[in-house]
């Protein structure tokens, strides 16, 4: 049996490249301010729950593992879950090409991991529930190399285990379910796996995972499912070229173009050769894109949807590298570690500098820039005081900033008559009857509160103006109104009434 030391002397590059990418994304983590997203997931950590308004529940303990652990709040302990899920899922893909193919294939497939933005920066930096996707769609996929290579049945229930806490991530977890059905269906080398019962017992071990979710959901109107899903499906078929180019275009923004075709390319080429030790991954690599994909060629979708498919296709692309030439394999990584470095060298600078000149509106740097800064000057002008108002969002991710920049200090509400998503669950806002609020916006989102919410308070009265600058030059000026006398009559479209 290998021991650790001898693990670590014969894979070396493993925890160089791993080790390398960890201090980047660790740097990374301390110098960006939160995004929107991650500062509303922050919020998930504070309301334990087994599901939340547009996601299952995994994201929460990726988003709140940090806190957890160190007690404190930035942005760093607040990305360490992401940070840590994704040296897990670096190890699984590793290992995974190197059982299919060898070593070296192992080191191509990891390098392309870390050099493609989506993966070492999205996945493996910013919090979001592909964090926790990823990891067990690759512990699905691991488990399944490792069925095909011992011939031990027992590994389907890793592979349960894998697929109910996808589930618990991310309901494109079902998408596991769909491919390993392809399989012992449409395979011949699959079939003789259904009369085990370790299969069965796999799909209860799913189950069981996953039924804490459902429970939530039928106790809250199925709404995370409707949510989800409403996305997908919503709106009738209408087919678009446009949309459709535009969601392959914003897929190859996310990976790299030539990531993309050689990964498409690589995934083709497996088909063709119909290779028993590897022709099995092809389903778990054509659903999630090819399903995706066609959806958007009926409405706008979100980039990251299909990106679990290109998961088995960087495996294969590991051991397609093994039959090329070396210098097309150095250039092919160098270009790609170039550019992924570059842009996220460019992002920081942007976020500091705010040197190319965006519209406020279209810049994401300033998602989460300057709210720390606003909430400490009012509370030096005394406008937050403890205890106090509460404070007053309109926009769900504006409150998910306000209430990570508040920390604990006072609480925060979103008033929204169509989609406050999980501030809706987070309190009564009843509770705030006869109560001031503070509410704050940025001028990006410059909507006046006395239309938006001016009948639930006596009076509405803008107050002051805080501006934020960032080398220099005013990068944002946050808007802040006084509303007096909170009566109450407030009903959010769901949750907590």
């Amino acid at each position: 049996m290998i021991t650790i030391r001898q693990y670590v002397q014969n894979h070396r590059y493993l925890f160089w490249i791993c080790g390398i990418g960890l201090i980047v994304r660790l740097i990374m983590g301390i110098v960006l301010p939160t995004g929107f997203d991650e500062a509303y997931y922050a919020q998930y950590a504070g309301h334990p729950a087994w599901g939340y308004f547009d996601h299952p529940p995994a994201v929460a303990v990726t988003a709140g593992i940090g806190f957890w652990l160190t007690g404190i709040r930035n942005p760093l302990t607040l990305r360490l879950g992401a940070i840590l899920l994704f040296l897990g899922s670096s190890f699984l893909l590793y290992e995974s090409t190197r059982i299919l193919f060898n070593r070296k294939a192992a080191v191509y497939a990891l390098l392309l991991f870390h050099f493609t933005p989506y993966f070492v920066f999205g996945v493996g930096l910013f919090v979001f529930p592909d964090n926790a996707l990823t990891f067990f769609w690759l512990l699905a996929l691991y488990s399944l190399i490792r069925l095909k290579q011992s011939d031990n049945p027992r590994w389907f229930l890793v592979w349960g285990a894998a697929c109910g806490l996808s589930m618990l991530a991310k309901y494109h977890g079902i998408l596991l379910f769909g491919a390993t059905g392809i399989l012992l269906i449409f395979y011949r080398d699959w079939r003789h796996y259904l009369v085990t019962p370790y299969l069965y017992i796999g799909f209860i071990i799913a189950a069981l995972l996953f039924m804490p979710n459902l429970v939530w959901n039928s106790r809250h109107d199925w709404i995370t499912l409707i949510t989800q899903f409403g996305k997908s499906t919503s709106g009738g078929i209408n087919l678009s070229l446009t949309l459709f180019l535009q969601g392959i275009i914003v897929q190859a923004g996310y990976l790299l173009p030539w990531i993309m075709v050689i990964l498409l390319w690589v995934s083709l080429d497996f088909i063709r050769k119909n290779t028993l030790e590897t022709r099995w991954l092809i389903p778990f690599i054509g659903l999630p894109v090819v399903i995706f994909t066609l959806i958007g060629a009926t409405r706008t979708i979100l980039p990251h949807w299909p990106m679990p498919g290109y998961l088995g296709a960087v495996i294969l692309t590991g051991g397609w590298l093994l039959q090329r030439h070396q210098k097309f394999n150095s250039l092919f990584m160098w270009l790609s570690g170039f550019i992924t470095v570059l842009a996220a060298i460019l992002f920081i600078f942007q976020t500091y500098t705010g040197f190319f000149p965006l519209q406020k509106k279209n810049d994401p740097t300033l998602d989460g820039y300057g709210w720390n800064q606003v909430i400490r000057k009012l509370e030096e002008r005394q406008i937050l005081t403890k205890p106090g108002p509460f404070i007053l969002a309109h926009k769900w991710f504006t409150g998910g900033q306000l209430a990570f920049a508040a920390g604990h200090k006072y609480p925060v509400t979103v008033f929204n008559k169509t989609a406050p998503h999980g501030f809706a669950f987070w309190g009564k806002n009843q509770s705030f009857t006869g109560r001031d609020a503070i509410f704050i916006t940025s001028e990006r989102f410059p909507d006046d509160p006395r239309q938006l919410f001016g009948n639930f308070f006596t009076s509405v009265a803008f107050i002051d103006t805080v501006q934020v600058k960032r080398c220099g030059k005013l990068a944002q000026s946050f808007l802040i109104w006084q509303c007096r006398q909170y009566n109450g009559s407030y009903q959010p479209p769901y949750g907590e009434r």
